[in-house]
């Protein structure tokens, strides 16, 4: 008799629904490294953290608003967070408020996966369009969303105030 040996195979990570119970510690600590990579400078805080957290609950309650996580066999991998909004010019637009796909799945294509999803939802609620903001500096970012279809719109500038940009003999 012979023992015929069966390779394991994982399954491939699933995009569902967050559930507040499960997925929350993990959505929380991604928070880290998507602030702390986007905006230079930012260092986590706990108040940060608890408001980011009401921020959360409250989407969860809301019919505007969808998080959805990716989750594989070591646990929640990934999450987009989509919300329908108005602005002063578009009365709906699909509005991604956070993305993010963790570096043991990054180069897979979940961030392209989790992106179409958000087109799903945004288009079944009526959205002629969808928005998202990325960091210049995060280039993997942005290639990943020109790929996905997102096209520079506007350019939002800064000007920082303090010791490296004072006015000249002030």
């Amino acid at each position: 008799m012979f023992a015929v040996q069966q390779e394991e195979t994982a399954l491939p990570p699933q995009i569902r629904a967050m559930n507040w119970r499960t997925d929350r510690a993990a959505v929380l600590a991604f928070q880290k490294e998507v602030y702390e990579t986007n905006f230079p400078g930012f260092r986590m805080t706990v108040s940060f953290l608890r408001d980011y957290e009401a921020q959360l609950r409250q989407a969860l309650r809301s019919q505007m608003e969808r998080i959805l996580v990716l989750e594989d066999e070591e646990g929640v991998c990934g999450l987009i967070w989509l919300s329908l909004i108005t602005t002063m010019v578009e009365p709906l637009v699909g509005y991604i408020k956070n993305i993010y796909v963790a570096p043991r799945r990054r180069g897979e294509g979940w961030a392209r996966a989790l992106l179409e999803e958000a087109d799903r939802w945004f288009q079944q609620n009526g959205c002629p369009k969808a928005a998202l903001d990325a960091t210049i500096s995060n280039e993997r970012a942005v290639q990943t969303y020109l790929r996905a279809g997102y096209v520079p719109a506007r350019y939002r500038m800064e000007k920082h105030y303090g010791s490296t940009n004072q006015i000249a003999g002030a």
